[in-house]
């Protein structure tokens, strides 16, 4: 036991340094973005939704070309169920169910060129996204009020379907790809700007016959680095 305490209290005392050492390496960026939802449905839901978000991201440099990047976008949106299409649609304030607020959190490697010096950065960047929703009823509504045009069902109804549709058969499973710049602002900070695109992979087992361009989503951000 006394053996023991003198690596115990070693541990604590280093561990605590290796911590700081790892937090004092990461890079934080704070984002603001666009983001598009296309859609191909006609007159059964509303136009495409074309959504601000905010959010930012952590980056952890494991060599000068590579570094590994957790990110975070918010964003939020009307919703409605379409029993035609079994299916969550976006919705006009007159036809909405609930509101969704999108937790939309990716985790990827980064790889960063520098062809003209430090003042410029060029980022490439893939990795996985998870769309965590919380479907909210929407304000101004009652859960037992009619859904209109479906008898028998009502608002509460639609909005516990969106919740089911979003959170099965993996329909939070978004992969993606980008690409940005960034460049030289002040000593500790870049302004620099992103494109991505995300990928429904979802609909290889859902089966689901959907528009082609159902699903996917695309982004334009500009965001500010501090290192």
């Amino acid at each position: 036991m006394k053996r023991l305490l003198p690596l115990f209290l070693l541990g604590c005392a280093v561990l605590p340094l290796g911590a700081q050492s790892f937090f004092s390496r990461l890079d934080y960026s704070l984002r603001g973005s666009i983001l598009v939802f296309p859609e191909d449905n006609g007159n059964a839901s509303s136009p495409m939704p074309i959504l601000p978000s905010l959010g930012g991201s952590a980056s952890y440099p494991l060599s000068d070309l590579l570094a590994l990047e957790l990110s975070l976008d918010l964003y939020g949106t009307l919703y409605d169920y379409n029993y035609a299409l079994e299916r969550a649609v976006p919705a006009s304030l007159e036809d909405r169910s609930s509101l969704v607020i999108g937790l939309l959190w990716g985790l990827q490697p980064v790889f960063r060129f520098r062809p003209w010096g430090e003042k410029i950065t060029i980022r490439g960047y893939g990795g996985l996204a998870f769309d965590l929703r919380v479907c909210l009823l929407a304000s101004g509504l009652e859960s037992g009020e009619p859904h209109s045009p479906d008898p028998g069902k009502t608002v509460g109804d639609a909005s516990a379907d969106i919740f089911s549709y979003f959170w099965g058969g993996g329909r939070w499973l978004f992969p993606f790809i980008g690409g940005g710049m960034d460049f030289a602002f002040l000593e500790k900070m870049t302004l620099g700007f992103d494109l991505r695109v995300w990928f429904p992979v979802w609909r290889v087992w859902t089966g689901e016959d959907l528009p082609f361009i159902e699903g996917f989503r695309f982004g334009i951000g500009f965001r500010a680095t501090f290192q």
